[in-house]
């Protein structure tokens, strides 16, 4: 990929609002001091890996500045910060979307789907696109699930796949919700949710996906807090 593609995963779009004042302080405060591009991606992955997880309604009207000022986010609210947060660093960022099992939610819902819309981060270093989901699981949350896969027999479950690791060092891929053979359909490559719900979700899964996201954020997030508390 050459230098005039990489410029079209640089842009702003009105979800990735870039010129956002303390957006920009932010990408700028975190990565200054470091010198070559994995260590800048790394260091903007641990930034949104710290905010809280928190399940949100209606991620595709969700702008970066704003999880940043809610403090946070899912899976694609987070997604959407980190990759505001890499292309306000000069890193060229895009979104990929994946329908992918969803056996990671296991411990978590009783009556989770069978597969979810999943999205996942890809940072360009190193003339090469990394992949990441790093950043949805809070420190909190990634040491309690560890403890309840080491207490049971699941590869799987409570937000994270048993292998998952809390170190990204920005130049491999950092998965910690699924593997690639959970993958059931890519849909592709995406400036941000936004686009993806406009132009790549199927028009059948977009209604189911919405109608199941709504009845499941409460008991979601419900269960989340219960494990923060250690029950």
């Amino acid at each position: 990929m050459n230098a005039a593609d990489l410029q079209d995963w640089l842009h702003e779009t009105r979800q990735l609002d870039l010129a956002h004042p303390r957006l920009r302080i932010t990408a700028h405060k975190l990565t200054q001091r470091l010198q070559t591009l994995p260590a800048r991606a790394a260091a903007l992955q641990d930034f949104v890996r710290r905010m809280p997880y928190s399940a949100c309604r209606r991620p595709a009207h969700a702008r970066a500045s704003e999880v940043l000022a809610q403090g946070r986010g899912d899976c694609h609210s987070k997604a959407v910060l980190f990759t505001a947060l890499c292309r306000a660093a000069g890193l060229p960022a895009r979104m990929q979307f994946l329908r992918v099992r969803a056996d990671h939610l296991a411990g978590i819902l009783q009556e989770r789907p069978e597969a979810i819309t999943h999205a996942v981060a890809q940072v360009h270093v190193e003339g090469r696109w990394v992949s990441t989901d790093g950043y949805v699981v809070d420190p909190i949350l990634f040491v309690r699930a560890k403890q309840l896969l080491e207490g049971s027999e699941r590869d799987s479950g409570w937000g994270l796949v048993r292998e998952a690791s809390s170190y990204w060092d920005g130049k491999s891929p950092c998965l910690q919700q699924f593997r690639w053979d959970d993958v059931l359909v890519s849909y592709g490559v995406f400036d941000d949710v936004q686009e993806f719900v406009q132009h790549g979700m199927p028009r059948e899964a977009g209604w189911l996906a919405s109608m199941q996201q709504v009845l499941r954020v409460h008991r979601l997030n419900r269960r989340v807090a219960r494990m923060r508390k250690g029950s």
